[in-house]
């Protein structure tokens, strides 16, 4: 058997198993419950984002450095468009936390339409 045939099967063979810790730690964090507010629900979105970013720009280094062999320009295409999605999907989380919990200034109350002092 090669040497690329074994590293296949090994990770075939952790899979598994690393794929139940990441459950137990989603568990252990909350991740799996329902938000208990807007804020929560929202700083999941960016937790979300952050970890997409951080798996696929080492991706895009890679391909970057070895001048994107002709089978991964497709994939370093997907690649920047993951990124460019996970990009605006935290970004539009964040600035809609941040509105949240700095709402702006409050609109003047108008008593009646004739009214105007």
């Amino acid at each position: 058997m090669s040497r690329s045939a074994l590293t296949m099967l090994a990770a075939l063979a952790v899979a598994p198993a690393v794929a139940f810790l990441v459950y137990r730690l989603a568990r252990g964090l909350g991740f799996l419950e329902p938000p208990a507010d807007q804020q929560q629900a929202l700083r999941r979105e960016i937790v979300v984002a952050l970890y997409a970013f951080l798996i696929f720009l080492p991706v895009l280094f890679y391909g970057y450095e070895k001048a994107w062999p002709r089978a991964w320009i497709i994939f370093g295409i997907f690649n920047g468009l993951a990124m460019l999605f996970f990009a605006v999907f935290g970004g539009r989380a964040a600035l809609r936390l941040w509105r949240l919990r700095h709402p702006g200034p409050a609109e003047p109350v108008r008593t009646s339409a004739g009214d105007e002092t």
